[in-house]
Parts: C-alpha cells; structure tokens; sequence
C-alpha cells in the first residue's frame, strides 16, 4: 500500500474512531505528540545541513555574483509573493474560524507573545551559534547557516572536509525523515482520533476549507505568478513549458518530493525546454534545495488556519515575520514528503502560535503536499527559463517544439 493511502486511511480510521468514542478518545492523544516531538526533532540540523549544502553549490564566487544572485533573487521573490498569496486568501476564506479552540482550557489569544522589531533584529543573530541549536532557535541557526556556508565557499578545498560531512548529515536528515514518516499513518490516526473526539464533525467542513486555500493560491501562484515570470519576463510561451515539464509533473504529483523529481525535471529542462546543460543543473539542484512555493503556501495558510481555530488575532509585526520565516524555512526544507510539517513547527514556534494546532492539518497534509510539489517543481523550472534566457542559453526552437498545438499563448 503507498504510503499518502495509508496516511488517508488513517485520517478516515481517525475520523471515524473519533466519532465513536467522542471524548474517550483523548487516550490516543499522547502518541499524536509523541508524533509531532518526532517531526520537530528533525527541525534544527535539516534545516542547518540542508541550507548549507544548497548555498555551497554556488562554489564559484563569480557565477554566484551573476547567475547566482539572479536565481536567488527570483527564489526570495516569487516565495514571498507565495506566502502573501497564501495569507490574503486564508484571510478572506476564513476556514478556521468556526472552529473556536482553547489551549489547555484558556483563551488561546491571551497565551501569545506579542513580538518588536527590536525583538526581531536580535533575535536573529546568534552570540552563541551552539546555543542556538540546543535552544532550538531556528532564525539564529538559518542565520549561522548562511554564514558558514558563504565561508566554505571562499575556502574552497580546505573546507571541503567540512562541507562533505555537512551533505552526508543532509542525506541522513533526510533518512531520517522518511523513517519517521512511517510512523505518520498512525501519528494521523491518534491526532484526529483524539481532535475529532474533542470537536466533533466541526472539523470536516474547516479542513476541507483549509485544502480549498491551498490549491487557490497554488493554482494562482502557478498562472499568475509563474506564468507571468516565463511570458513577461523570459518572453517565453507557457504551452511549451508546461508540455516540456510535463513527466516532471506527473511524478512531483506522486511522489509529492520535488527532490525525488528533480533529475526527471533535469532531463525535461534540457531535452524538451532547450536549457543547457550548466544553467539547467545549477539553477534546478539549488531550486530543489531553497525554492518552495508550494511549501511556503503550505506554511501561510496552515499558520493564518490555526491562528483562526484557535481565535488568535496575529499582528503586523507576526504577519511580517510569517512571511520572513516562512520564506527561510522554504529555504531550508528539504524537499521531500513528511516536511511541511517539520517546517510548519518551526513557523508556529517562531510567531507564538500552539504547535497542538498541527494535529489540526496533519491528516489532509499529504492531499496539500501532492499540489504543492507541482508548484515547486515548476517554480524552479520557471526560474531556470528566466535565468537562461537571460543568459542567452536557451534554445528557442528546441523549446517551442514541445507544443500539444499551434498556439501563441
């Protein structure tokens, strides 16, 4: 049985045992947090081996000031644009606000730290790199990260050892994190189990709500955005580009890993887009490391969600720092399955919200991962047309061969 089967069934088992015993319920609660401290013991070295992996493969400093500050800038952008898609249309949708959960009995809206600018700016560099991480303090370490793995680049070989045991904890995080995601089927069924035993059907209609969001934003994110960024900017038709990327598609869809996507998206960049070989391999293997759009949609909207169903009113200043971590935690995931809600601790840690409320999305999150994939596959494949037709080493009549029709869209 593929595992996104098991995790639905054991959201419908869930469901259903919840039903059943209502209150009772509350007995599986405790392996539903058990889950969760598993996901977010992963948080700190995915998120600091990851990035520093992904940045060390702009290892050459004048490629990284040329190509590499174009991909990067377009990353940021478009993630950011992503993020604010996601919160707007959570906030207009309002898919958590009939909900009206507590924490631990009390008013969820009085349990939140109010943040500063000032707040924000120190927080965000480290006086103690090593205390960041026993502390957990994420936007300390993603800062720590950035540092180190610019001064890996600039010491070249001597640095290599360093950077070689960095990729290998990447590779084992990321083990490591399908390890866990066996585990996710059942953490499903005891975090809706107990969820639905507490609510009721309440919840069915707001979770259904919340995927609505999601593929809202995504489907804007992917024609708006995207589609802008390739028939505006590269000059470049969209018929093409998504029948070029269209295997890649398919397997990000089922797969829901746009790094287990990412040679198949090489190989359609090259032979059906006409991108060569050196942008094409650059621009996508850093993309499947840093470029999340559809995660970062994920993030927004799953954060505005559980801050409506708990009835906390976020600030400015939380809005803001959404968006900023939400982009860096995009940066730093990896892009595999189970890691949204890894990334998604990290988000509610960071702007005060209770992480409880990931047992609210963690049933659907696999319905929300096989979308978002797409997104982010077909981000960095945007980008890589962009930056090659910026660099001119794209070609044309490769790209426009792979048409379904005449067309001049």
């Amino acid at each position: 049985m593929k595992s996104w089967v098991k995790i639905l069934l054991g959201l419908v088992l869930g469901v259903i045992a919840g039903l059943i015993l209502g209150e009772r319920a509350e007995i599986f609660e405790i392996f539903g947090k058990i889950f969760i401290n598993l996901l977010t013991m992963l948080v700190v070295l995915i998120v600091f081996s990851s990035l520093v992996v992904g940045i060390c493969h702009i290892n050459d400093p004048k490629k990284l000031g040329r190509i590499g500050f174009r991909t990067l800038s377009f990353y940021i952008a478009t993630t950011a644009v992503s993020v604010f898609l996601g919160i707007v249309i959570t906030y207009i949708v309002k898919p958590g606000q009939a909900l009206s959960l507590k924490i631990k009995g009390v008013a969820a809206a009085t349990t939140v730290k109010t943040l500063t600018i000032s707040d924000l700016l120190l927080d965000l560099v480290p006086a103690n790199p090593f205390n960041a991480f026993s502390q957990g303090n994420i936007l300390q370490v993603i800062i720590f990260a950035v540092f180190l793995a610019i001064a890996i680049t600039y010491s070249k070989d001597k640095a290599r050892p360093l950077f070689t045991l960095l990729e290998s904890v990447a590779n084992t995080m990321h083990t490591l994190t399908h390890f866990v995601m066996l585990l996710a089927p059942y953490g499903v069924f005891a975090l809706m189990a107990s969820t639905v035993g507490a609510i009721g059907l309440k919840i069915i209609w707001p979770l259904l709500s919340f995927l609505l969001c999601n593929y809202i934003a995504c489907f804007i994110q992917l024609f708006g955005v995207l589609g802008f960024c390739v028939r505006g900017i590269a000059k470049m038709r969209l018929i093409p580009f998504f029948k070029g990327m269209k295997d890649a598609i398919v397997l990000a869809f089922t797969t829901s890993s746009s790094s287990a996507t990412l040679p198949v998206s090489m190989e359609c960049a090259q032979k059906h887009l006409g991108i060569s070989e050196d942008i094409s391999s650059f621009v996508l293997s850093l993309g499947s490391t840093i470029n999340m759009n559809g995660a970062s949609i994920g993030q927004a909207v799953s954060a505005i969600f559980i801050a409506q169903a708990y009835g906390i009113e976020l600030t400015l200043i939380q809005l803001g720092t959404l968006i900023v971590v939400s982009v860096l935690s995009a940066i730093g995931a990896a892009g595999i399955p189970g890691t949204g809600l890894v990334m998604l601790s990290l988000v509610l840690g960071v702007i005060g919200l209770p992480l409880d409320g990931i047992a609210l999305v963690a049933g659907v999150d696999r319905l929300r991962e096989m979308v978002s994939a797409i997104i982010n596959v077909l981000g960095d494949a945007a980008a890589a047309v962009v930056v090659a037709k910026k660099e001119e080493e794209i070609d044309e009549a490769v790209y426009n061969s792979a048409t379904w029709m005449q067309s001049d869209i």
